[in-house]
């Protein structure tokens, strides 16, 4: 196994491949979850670790570590490659893929990343033209050159944002009330401040 606390889970879904920068699997351990694996052959990747019930996989690999799993289960394929990389000692997770297709699976995936960070795992959804990630009682810089950023509460927060065209200054933010969004960076980098709980959705592209 790689020495690494870095991992990539990449999944099946709808999101453009192309549009991803393969950087990010640089020095990770890379699993892919079921029909991720596709995925992940369409980017020149290979997987160190398959897993899922392998119902939506286009053809088993042979060279790749396979774990797989009974249809009938609790868990998402998704769900399982996290499991995983948290059982071998994961501190950062990307999820490629996760954002598009169905919307279950999407809700699934975001509440994910919050319980991933309240146990101190820094976490991301990235389908290439986002990357989400789960802000609890801490900040986050947002560099220049994105095209928008939002920041949308998990529970009732106090929220600054500054170096943006639409700044906030410990102003409140409700879950029912989601107003802070389609913000722009406009220093050299935007900072979000958070008492509490938000989703940061940044539009890269």
């Amino acid at each position: 196994m790689k020495n690494t606390d870095k991992f990539v889970i990449v999944t099946g879904g709808e999101y453009s491949t192309e549009k991803i920068d393969i950087s990010v699997f640089k020095d990770s351990f890379i699993i892919a979850a079921d029909s991720g694996y596709d995925s992940a052959k369409k980017l020149n990747i290979n997987p160190d670790l398959l897993v899922g019930d392998m119902d939506s996989i286009s053809e088993l690999p042979k060279e790749t570590e396979i774990l797989r799993v009974k249809p009938e289960k609790d868990d998402t394929d998704t769900m399982l490659a996290l499991g995983i990389a948290k059982g071998r000692g994961a501190r950062e997770i990307i999820i490629v893929g996760g954002t598009g297709g169905r919307i279950d699976h999407l809700l699934s995936n975001l509440f994910m990343l919050e319980a991933l960070e309240t146990e101190g795992i820094k976490a991301k959804l990235y389908d290439g033209e986002n990357l989400i990630s789960v802000l609890v009682n801490g900040s986050q810089t947002i560099p220049h050159g994105v095209k928008y950023f939002g920041v949308i509460a998990l529970e009732d927060s106090r929220v600054t944002i500054t170096g943006c065209k639409y700044p906030l200054k410990d102003a409140p933010l409700k879950r029912t009330y989601p107003y802070a969004v389609s913000n722009e960076v406009t220093d050299d980098f935007a900072r979000v401040t958070v008492c509490g709980r938000a989703i940061v959705s940044v539009t890269v592209k």
